[in-house]
């Protein structure tokens, strides 16, 4: 039984590989990124709004970091070829926190960088979604509808995107009063008010619920996400212009719009309790060339528990890498 579980995997993931890179250079004409696996400069740093651990290694004598994300990576890319719509790439992505059934310490990260506002990246999210899901339809109907005992939610989705009704868009200001229970939300800085608050995993899931299965949750509490995200203006610095899609297990892609001037990622990077050192070259990046632009990033794995109705990414991983145990190969 479970032999055949990962044959079907093996068969989906070539799927969401090709699919992925047909949407971005037919759809998009983006172009591809082969980044790397290591950086200086983690985009999750452990200041408020950091909501991963950073996997430190110490690789050729040199103290370093695996990427948990090469989104600063995207957005160089972006201003080193002019008039470049976008960027992007499918790569892992490492983590340091324990894993559980959403959360894994290595997976598979689609992420992009576009020229443009964070309408325009959620548009282009919510086109890759319908591009993607059609193409898991299409190909695997028959693994779907054995696995999940439906296609219903496959197709739900497609009816409301090829609709090109924009999925639903709910502030975290609107949100928090629709949560039934104190477990549904919980403080950035724990005891702390004055620094946000955020939903939990059940509270991600009452408002999947209560959304017919998938919703933007926007404008969340600044201090509750990475200091890259821009601030929504007349704000006082409170809320990012910042969107998580909720779908299936929960958040599944995240997004943002950054800050265009230097100036206005310093004043993050105080605002978050950041040393400034370490992002020298993003500071001097946009002073060299200031651009908007906006970028998310899917796991992969947990698409694919939403595609599959599955409630534990840990079974997305054919050879699975996990924190404090030992695998073959």
């Amino acid at each position: 039984m479970k032999s055949q579980w990962y044959r079907n995997l093996f068969r989906i993931q070539n799927t969401l590989f090709h699919s992925t890179v047909e949407y971005f250079h037919s759809s998009c004409q983006y172009s591809y990124a082969l980044t790397p696996l290591t950086t200086d400069t983690i985009s999750s740093p452990m200041g408020l709004g950091s909501d991963s651990e950073p996997v430190s290694v110490h690789l050729l004598g040199q103290d370093i970091y695996l990427a948990d994300s090469m989104q600063f990576v995207l957005e160089y890319f972006l201003r080193f070829q002019e008039n470049l719509p976008g960027t992007y790439y499918i790569s892992p992505s490492f983590r340091g926190e324990d894993p559980d059934a959403t959360h894994l310490n290595q997976f598979y990260h689609v992420e992009c960088e576009l020229l443009g506002n964070m309408d325009k990246a959620i548009s282009t999210a919510e086109g890759y979604l319908a591009h993607l899901t059609k193409s898991m339809l299409k190909k695997h109907s028959d693994i779907i509808l054995n696995t999940a005992g439906t296609l219903t939610h496959v197709k739900v989705m497609l009816s409301k995107l090829d609709g090109k009704i924009p999925l639903p868009r709910v502030p975290l200001d609107q949100a928090i009063p629709m949560m039934p229970s104190t477990d549904c939300l919980e403080w950035v800085q724990d005891g702390q008010p004055q620094f946000g608050r955020k939903l939990t995993r059940k509270g991600e899931r009452v408002l999947i619920e209560k959304y017919g299965g998938a919703v933007w949750l926007t404008e969340m509490d600044h201090l509750g996400v990475p200091f890259y995200q821009a601030y929504v203006e007349g704000t006082e610095r409170c809320k990012a212009k910042a969107a998580d899609l909720l779908l299936g297990l929960g958040e599944t892609v995240g997004l943002g719009e950054r800050h265009s001037t230097p100036e206005m990622v310093q004043e993050a990077l105080r605002h978050h309790g950041v040393p400034e050192q370490s992002y020298k070259w993003y500071l001097n990046m946009r002073q060299v060339n200031p651009l908007l632009t906006s970028g998310w990033g899917m796991g992969t794995e947990r698409y694919l528990c939403w595609l599959l109705k599955h409630d534990d990414i840990r079974d997305m991983h054919i050879i699975p890498r996990m924190k404090g145990m030992k695998y073959m190969p």
